[in-house]
Parts: C-alpha cells; structure tokens; sequence
C-alpha cells in the first residue's frame, strides 16, 4: 500500500506541475507601444510619455501573461524593449529602458513604425503560440505622419501579419484638428475606428473595434494611458480540460480511493 501511495503521490504531484506549465508557458496578450519621438515632441513632454507608460505597465499583472515590446519612432523607429514577458522580475528591467532610452527626433514616419514594431512582435517566440490570444499595437503621437499613405500601408501590413488592433493616442494641438483626427482613425484598426472623447478613461478594448482618444496634451496623458493599457489586457483564457488536468484529476481521485480504503 505504502508503494501505490507513492506512485499516486507522484502522479498528483506531477500532473499539478504540468498543469502549472500549461497556464504559465506563453502569454496570453501581446501588447506593443510605438513612442512618437519625432522633433515636434519636447523633450519635457517625451519624459511625460515615458513616465505615463511606465506607470501604466506597472499596472498590469506582472506574472508572464503579457508580451511587452516598446518602440520609438521619429524619422526613422529603434528597439527600446524586446519581446519581453512582463514578471515581477523584468517590470524593472522594462521600466528603466522605458525611461532611459534616447529620443528619436527628425520627422514622423509612422509607416515605417509601424512594419518595424509588427515585426518584433511576429518575430516573437510565442506568436504563433495557440495560448497567445492577442497581438495588439498602441501608438501615441502628437502629429500627423509624414505620409499617410505610407501610414495605411503600414497598418495595413500589421493586419496582413496578424496583429489584431491598432489603438491611437492623439496628443496635442497637432492633432486635434477633424482632418488629422479621421487621418488617425483611418490608420485604426479593426474598423472602422471609434473617436472618443477628449482625455477618455473610459476606454474599451481594442479588439473588438478599436479607437483613437485625443489627448489635449501631454500633462492629461497618463490617466489615458493607464486606462488604454488595462483595457488592452483580455482576461486570461481558462485552461481547458487537456492531459495534464486530467491527470491532476486522476491523482486527486486516487488520493481519495485510498483514503477511504485505508
């Protein structure tokens, strides 16, 4: 007896490990933040930015459910982080690359930002992981790209690629015009894109029909984006009944029967 009760030790033992890899093994949410650091954006004002979405991501549920990738743009766009699942041990790690990195400057080339960010997250490791439930880019800007044009195109390919939602912070003076509001919502998407109101918190999820939110300027930003990162966020997908929940049940029902027959 003590033999089998070893075995079904093992048993539960290992099914509760495999169970704990199947919901820890990729994220559920990839999110993406292009940064407009292009000439227009005052360095007091680009250290607004990084301050709110460093806040913001402080917010999120730091425990490998969540893909973050940050890229800043100007006339050309850079890394500032990598594909990196959010724990409580790379949330610093994160935060400081998001405060430290340099400012762009030069023009604002927003196609350009958007086929280099599309690229870093469908490059990621866990893209076409089946547990990745969405892939969604946030891009905050204070003006119009220096091509529209060119500015579809590249929302266009992010949607070719796979990336679910394209959400949009239009922040400032430079954007607060109808022309340059609906040039934003046609970059959007899944369309068509919803306009919200000035300095929205109440913000839904992208996914299912995303938007742009003016921002009357940088000092409003933070709450706008706090709100737009937490909506992002979809609930974390139940694990489904597979083998290793099974097991875990097997083991538990195991437990039970020689409880009783002991």
């Amino acid at each position: 007896m003590k033999f089998w009760k070893g075995i079904i030790a093992a048993i539960a033992l290992l099914s509760t490990s495999l169970l704990s890899t199947v919901a820890l093994a990729a994220p559920s949410t990839q999110l993406g933040f292009i940064l407009d650091g292009s000439g227009s954006v005052s360095t007091s004002n680009y250290n607004l930015l990084r301050t709110g979405l460093s806040d913001a991501i402080a917010a999120l549920t730091a425990d490998g459910s969540i893909e973050i990738t940050i890229t800043a743009y100007g006339s050309g766009t850079s890394t500032v982080v990598a594909p990196t699942l959010l724990t409580a041990a790379t949330l610093p790690v994160i935060q400081s690359a998001i405060l430290n990195h340099a400012k762009y400057g030069g023009g604002t080339d927003t196609g350009g930002a958007l086929r280099y960010t599309t690229n870093l997250m469908t490059g990621s490791t866990y893209f076409a992981n089946s547990a990745l439930k969405a892939s969604i880019i946030n891009l905050a800007t204070d003006g119009v790209p220096n091509s529209q044009a060119a500015a579809i195109a590249g929302a266009t390919y992010a949607f070719e690629q796979g990336i679910d939602a394209l959400s949009i912070e239009a922040i400032g003076s430079g954007v607060n015009s109808g022309s340059a509001l609906n040039s934003m919502l046609a970059i959007a998407f899944p369309g068509p894109a919803t306009l919200l109101g000035l300095n929205a918190t109440d913000i839904p999820n992208p996914i299912g029909g995303s938007w742009v939110v003016p921002v009357s300027d940088f000092d409003a930003l933070a709450p706008v984006l706090k709100a737009k990162v937490l909506a992002s966020v979809t609930p974390t997908p139940s694990v489904p009944v597979s083998s290793p929940l099974a097991l875990l049940l097997i083991g538990l029902g195991c437990f039970a029967f020689v409880r009783r027959s002991v």
